[in-house]
């Protein structure tokens, strides 16, 4: 057997049982138990043959038979401590350990065999067409080896006794098996059980170590199998090019990787190929990675077994055909530290850097409870300490606690997160956790932290032991040549304590402050302490009451007789807390605080909603609403879980994504439900009383109709069409103003949309420069109204009395219908003030999808939304201004042609420059550059 490519060694393999005895370990079993020693060759004689067919499913797979599993028992015994082979010490393996150790080397990869008598279920399971590449599909590769670590051990469970294996040894050798699939986090938790063997206690997570070293250095020049190279080269897709680098891998560095006496790795190589050379670097890499961990679980057991330490490859990597240089992103550590912990990443509100260290806590104490069994009696809490004698600040938690491997690959890795390892992504836990810095924002208030911690791992369904556990303490600063730490061991209660000694100029205050401002609310219990003075961080959302939202305005609140709604619900994983001010007149409610004077007169919290997740204050707008709810009231709103949310750096911002969209969604739903019960309550529950309290809470400034609306129409229709009501005053021939209006029809979204008619609003006034400036005529004025009716009453004379026709306030409410008309018109007078009457055709409203002929979200020089829309003007100019965020331009004319040609190749900062120049036109300046547009 020959490999092409530059290597004519020949394989040296013989038969299993050969190999398997001139092992060291089997040796060793030989002298301990000659019962186990015979139960280990029939185990290996009954695998072999299937993990012969592996092949057969795996053509471009390096070796994964029995041979691979001599090679991982021949690495186990230089991996082990010599002191593991000698009776007379606490450390000796017992034979039933060996016999686990070398059954596990073997058949760790045995799922990925088709076993006897399996062919025809697994054809049927995966609708796999009886052909002859059937063993190479797609569906049945991905299968096996997604089920592999599984199915080894239950088909081993199923025919014990024909492989050898004790009745007592089969659920210990699953979970061996298994091991080497699961992360390090995965191996401790689910391995960390005691177990027994030959009247001695076994730690299965050792064993479990024992062998993922061995498999993980396992490079050997038989690992190629014959032949692939020359199947890959008869084959162009990636999977062969895969397949292709990862055997030259092994080609170019054969068996050349050696463990030394003191337990370092020395591995060496010759590479033709840069791409081959810099795999096998990110090999490497990840392999120290993995061992850093093994060694640490190995550390951590009560009787060391592995030489191999945790340490970097000393790597003899050459390539014979340039200098070979690793970049990658090449970066200067201390400068990133220095930006890292700078207020360039986290701004200066010197709060933010404290919530990191708390929000930690409470995400150590949330993966501890998800992977807690009721045996543990575990009660999370997080407590804050802040000190003004000593100038410190303490956080402390009794969460899952840190090994050192978590301290060096998360928390003092910059950029490395938990949240991505296997543990929390392959589970249903969601982390808080995103970008790994957050531990470094603490050097913008702290000159050194200490940190003392010890992991939960090891005393899962032990705690009184976790109440005393060993743990490690160490010092972190940024000072000159500081950039190292030692780990003094120390006892304590699983969990971790930071400590943060202040800089001179942070004043302690300013940041318990800060910090109190960024909790809405806590997820597990929390406590912040201020000289001795304690103030619990409840878990339910605050109730907004007389304080929060008057404040030092209550008493005139209620000398007016002002009253607090309040409401709070819980919808999916969002929980809703809000609550608005109203007045009861009469048997009328009114959000008018007197008459005349808007509510939010005594309202001191003016627009503090407050949204978190997981309760850490992030600022998500809930809109739309069904009514100006933070000119009357505030809300406080909180998603339970972090799943799904994209955050900035600093964690101040959530990126817009399915998951925000999904929150807002929620929260909506919850006010408007509370909403409709305060109307039920209040008997307002009428179109009329709804449309009016709208108009209320809008009064003063808000409902803000100049901006385009965008999908508020669908999104009102599909789900509050009750709450946005409309008033309609008929125009009616020969009768006055006061005679029509008594005809008001007052309906909501549901019965506007089976109504047909034409909808006049005077809603804007064409700006009118002139010596004296700009004459702005009061069109929210009652008086406004009537002057749009007589004049569209006059208009009305040349259309069909079959149309029906009427007026409206100038609301948000119309400009939901105004958009979403494509062919909605305006009309501007020649009245002393050029006033702009807006006009849209009920039958042509478009309840569903979003407004038609717009280019919205121009940004730049201007900031607003074009409309292609028909309007006539005494000027004929072919643009009009709609407030300050919204422009009307004529269709068919060359400043249309000319808009439409920059929105096709996406120049919108160039059309924000276009309209400047038409609001230069509009005040008098015509620009040079319109020439030819207008």
């Amino acid at each position: 057997m020959k490999i092409t490519h530059g290597s004519e060694k020949a394989m040296q393999i013989r038969d299993s049982l050969v190999e398997l005895h001139e092992t060291m370990l089997y040796q060793y079993l030989v002298s301990l138990d000659q019962e186990y020693s015979e139960r280990i060759s029939k185990f290996v004689r009954e695998v072999a043959p299937l993990m012969a067919t592996i092949e057969n499913y795996f053509p471009y797979y390096t070796r994964h038979d029995a041979h691979h599993g001599y090679q991982v028992v021949e690495r186990m015994a230089q991996c082990l401590l010599p002191s593991c082979f000698d009776l007379s010490k606490p450390e000796s393996l017992t034979a039933q350990e060996v016999f686990l150790l070398i059954a596990a080397a073997y058949a760790h990869d045995l799922g990925m065999a088709v076993f006897p008598g399996e062919e025809q279920s697994l054809k049927r399971k995966l609708s796999l067409c009886d052909t002859p590449t059937w063993k190479t599909n797609d569906k049945l590769q991905g299968y096996l080896r997604k089920n592999h670590s599984s199915r080894g051990g239950e088909y081993i469970e199923k025919n014990a006794e024909q492989f050898g294996v004790p009745r007592n040894l089969v659920a210990a050798l699953d979970l061996l098996m298994k091991a080497h699939n699961y992360s390090i986090t995965q191996l401790e938790r689910e391995l960390q059980r005691p177990f027994a063997t030959g009247q001695k206690e076994s730690d299965l997570a050792q064993l479990a170590v024992i062998v993922c070293v061995a498999d993980a250095i396992e490079f050997s020049d038989t690992r190629v199998l014959d032949g692939v190279f020359e199947k890959i080269g008869m084959d162009n897709t990636s999977a062969a090019r895969i397949s292709y680098a990862e055997n030259m891998k092994h080609v170019c560095t054969g068996d050349s990787l050696a463990v030394t006496d003191d337990g370092r790795i020395i591995v060496s190589g010759a590479f033709q190929d840069a791409n081959i050379l810099a795999l096998a670097h990110r090999t490497f890499d990840q392999m120290e990675e993995w061992i850093q961990g093994y060694s640490d679980i190995d550390r951590r057991c009560k009787h060391r077994k592995l030489k191999v330490r945790g340490e970097p490859f000393q790597r003899d990597l050459s390539f014979n055909r340039g200098n070979f240089q690793r970049l990658g992103v090449r970066l200067n550590k201390r400068s990133v530290i220095d930006l890292i912990a700078s207020n360039a990443v986290w701004r200066t509100q010197q709060g933010i850097a404290l919530r990191e260290l708390v929000q930690n806590a409470v995400e150590a104490c949330r993966y501890r409870d998800h992977h807690s069994a009721p045996a543990d009696k575990y009660q999370p809490e997080v407590r804050i300490v802040f000190d003004r004698e000593r100038h410190t600040v303490t956080v402390s938690d009794n969460g899952c606690g840190m090994s050192e491997r978590t301290v060096l690959n998360n928390l003092l890795t910059v950029g490395s997160s938990r949240s991505r390892e296997p543990a929390y992504t392959e589970s249903d836990y969601a982390p808080i956790a995103r970008f790994g810095i957050g531990f470094w924002s603490v050097f913008t208030i702290a000159d050194v932290a200490k940190v003392t911690t010890a992991a939960f791992e090891s005393y899962r369904g032990r705690p009184s032991e976790a109440a005393s556990a060993q743990g490690f303490e160490f010092d972190v600063q940024l000072a000159e040549l500081k950039d190292f730490t030692v780990f003094s061991p120390t006892e304590r209660s699983c969990g971790t304590t930071i400590t943060l000694n202040l800089k001179p100029q942070v004043v302690i205050d300013e940041v318990f402050t800060d910090l109190k401002k960024l909790l809405l609310c806590s997820m597990v219990p929390l406590t912040i302490v201020l000289d001795e003075t304690e103030e619990r961080i409840d878990s339910d959302m605050p109730r907004i009451d007389e304080v929060a939202l008057f404040g030092v305005r209550r008493l005139k609140a209620k000398e007016l007789g002002v009253k607090i709604f309040n409401y709070c619900a819980k919808s999916a994983d969002v929980v809703v807390s809000y609550g608005f001010a109203y007045r009861e007149d009469g048997e009328s409610t009114t959000y008018m605080a007197e008459p005349g004077t808007p509510m939010y007169s005594v309202i001191e919290n003016f627009h503090t909603s407050q949204s978190a997740v997981c309760g850490f204050s992030v600022p998500v707008r809930i809109t739309p609403l069904c009514i100006d709810l933070e000119r009357i009231g505030t809300y406080k709103i909180n998603t339970t879980t972090p799943r799904g949310f994209e955050f900035s750096i600093d964690r101040s911002q959530l990126n817009k994504n399915e998951a925000v969209t999904n929150f807002i969604e929620h929260a909506r739903n919850i006010i408007h439900d509370g909403y409709r019960d305060f109307l039920k309550k209040t008997n307002s529950y009428y179109p009329e009383v709804i449309n009016r309290l709208q108009r209320e809470a809008a009064s003063g400034g808000g409902g803000v109709y100049d901006q385009f609306t965008e999908m508020e129409l669908a999104s009102a229709k599909a789900n509050y069409p009750d709450l946005i009501c409309m008033g309609l005053t008929p125009i009616i021939q020969g009768q006055s103003f006061n005679q029509a209006k008594v005809n008001t029809k007052h309906v909501n979204l549901d019965q506007l949309s089976a109504m047909k008619g034409i909808v006049w609003c005077l809603q804007a006034q064409r700006r009118q420069f002139n010596s004296r400036g700009v004459q702005y005529f009061p069109i929210e004025a009652p008086e406004a109204l009537e002057i749009a009716y007589a004049w569209v009453q006059k208009q009305q004379q040349h259309l069909s009395e079959n149309i029906p026709v009427y007026i409206t306030q100038p609301d948000r409410n119309f400009s939901l219908l105004f958009d979403n008309d494509n062919a909605s018109f305006t009309h501007v007078t020649s009245l002393p003030h050029e006033l702009c009457f807006l006009a849209v055709n009920l039958g042509r409203i478009n309840y569903k999808e979003v407004a038609a002929d717009i280019i919205p979200n121009i940004g730049g020089g201007w900031a607003g939304t074009i409309y292609w829309r028909k309007f006539d003007t005494a000027d004929n100019k072919p643009y009009l201004f709609l407030g300050r965020h919204r422009v009307l331009v004529k269709p068919g004319t060359a400043l249309q042609a000319h808009i439409k040609a920059l929105a096709t190749d996406a120049r919108f900062s160039a059309i924000a420059d276009i309209v400047k120049l038409l609001q230069e036109d509009e005040a008098g300046h015509i620009p040079e550059a319109l020439t030819g547009l207008l």
